[in-house]
C-alpha cells in the first residue's frame, strides 16, 4: 500500500482539482494523475468523477473517504510517534472550532505553543455546533473547541462554563435593570442564531412560556450585534464574545443565570498523537489561567 496515494486521492477532493493538488503536493500533472489511475487499479474501481469544473468523488469514493482519512490520520499518528522518539515534534493539527473561541482563545493558545514546537502546523476551520459535529464524524478534524460534547461519540473534556448574555439596544427599558429575566424575552423580537450554529440560546428560550417572536435569524455573531445594535430586537449571546466585542449593544445578565459549557473533544483520547497531545495541555493551561478550573454546575 503506497500511503502517499491516499493522501494525494484525499487533497484532490478536497481542492476539487488534479492539478491543484499536484502543485500542493509537489508532484507533476502526470504524475498524479498516474497515481490516482494506480490507486483505482488497487481497488478494483473507479473513485472520481472527472468533470469540466474539475473532480469530485463518486459514490464509491464518498464511502471510502471517511476511512482513507482515518488511515491517514492513522500514519500521521505513527509518524509523529516516531519522531517523539527521535526528539523532534512536528506534524500538524487541525482544529474544528467556534468563530468565539477561534477568535478570543486560540490566538494565544498557539502563539505560546509554537514557541515550543515550530515546527507544527496547525489549521483552524470555524464552524457551528452542527458542522463541528460533522467533521469529528468524519475526522477531518483532530480536536475541537466548543459546546455540547458530552453525549457525542469521541472523548470530551469540560474547560470551563461561559455566561449566556442578554443583548439589548441602547435605551432599552430593559437596560435599566440589573439583569433580564428569561420570561422577558417572550414579548421581545428575538434575533435568532441560525439552527445547527449554537443550540445554547435554543435551550434557554425553550425554558419559556411562549417563544418570541423571531425577526431575524443570522449564522454570524457580529452580525447579531450590529442588528441588535440598531434597535431591531434582542438575542442572547456568550460572554466569551460579548465580554471583547459587544459594539453598541449592550450585555446584561440573564435572571436566573445561564450557562454554557465550552470543552474540547478527541476522537480518542487513548489514541491521540503526541503533538495533539501536547497542544491539548496548552488549551487547558490557558482556560485555568484565565478562566480558573472548571467547576460543573450543582
Amino acid at each position: 500500500m503506497n500511503i502517499k496515494k491516499y493522501e494525494a486521492f484525499v487533497r484532490a477532493v478536497e481542492l476539487g482539482s488534479l492539478s491543484k493538488a499536484s502543485e500542493e503536493l509537489g508532484y507533476t500533472q502526470s504524475g498524479i494523475s498516474h497515481m490516482m489511475q494506480s490507486l483505482e487499479d488497487e481497488v478494483g474501481f473507479p473513485l472520481m468523477i472527472r468533470t469540466s469544473a474539475g473532480i469530485m468523488p463518486n459514490s464509491e469514493g464518498e464511502m471510502l473517504l471517511p476511512i482513507i482519512r482515518q488511515l491517514l490520520n492513522t500514519n500521521e499518528s505513527l509518524e509523529q510517534y516516531i519522531a517523539k522518539i527521535k526528539g523532534s515534534d512536528t506534524g500538524h493539527i487541525r482544529i474544528a472550532s467556534f468563530s468565539s473561541v477561534a477568535i478570543y482563545w486560540l490566538p494565544t493558545i498557539i502563539s505560546a505553543f509554537q514557541k515550543d514546537f515550530p515546527n507544527v502546523e496547525i489549521q483552524i476551520i470555524e464552524g457551528g455546533a452542527d458542522h463541528i459535529d460533522a467533521m469529528m464524524d468524519s475526522h477531518e478534524a483532530d480536536l475541537c473547541l466548543y459546546t455540547g460534547g458530552e453525549n457525542r461519540s469521541f472523548d470530551w473534556i469540560p474547560l470551563c462554563r461561559d455566561q449566556m448574555m442578554a443583548l439589548v439596544p441602547p435605551g432599552h427599558p430593559l437596560t435599566k435593570r440589573g439583569s433580564v429575566p428569561i420570561q422577558a424575552f417572550e414579548n421581545e423580537q428575538f434575533i435568532m442564531p441560525l439552527a445547527g450554529y449554537d443550540y445554547e440560546v435554543h435551550h434557554v428560550l425553550d425554558k419559556l412560556g411562549k417563544i418570541p417572536h423571531i425577526r431575524f435569524s443570522a449564522c454570524n455573531d457580529y452580525a447579531i450585534i450590529n442588528l441588535v445594535a440598531q434597535g431591531l430586537g434582542v438575542s442572547i449571546l456568550p460572554e466569551l464574545l460579548v465580554g471583547n466585542y459587544c459594539g453598541n449593544a449592550i450585555p446584561l445578565p440573564m435572571d436566573p443565570p445561564q450557562y454554557r459549557v465550552l470543552g474540547m473533544g478527541i476522537p480518542q483520547i487513548k489514541a491521540v498523537s503526541p503533538v495533539t497531545r501536547n497542544f491539548m495541555r496548552y488549551v487547558q493551561r490557558h482556560v485555568r489561567d484565565t478562566r480558573g478550573p472548571y467547576a460543573p454546575q450543582s
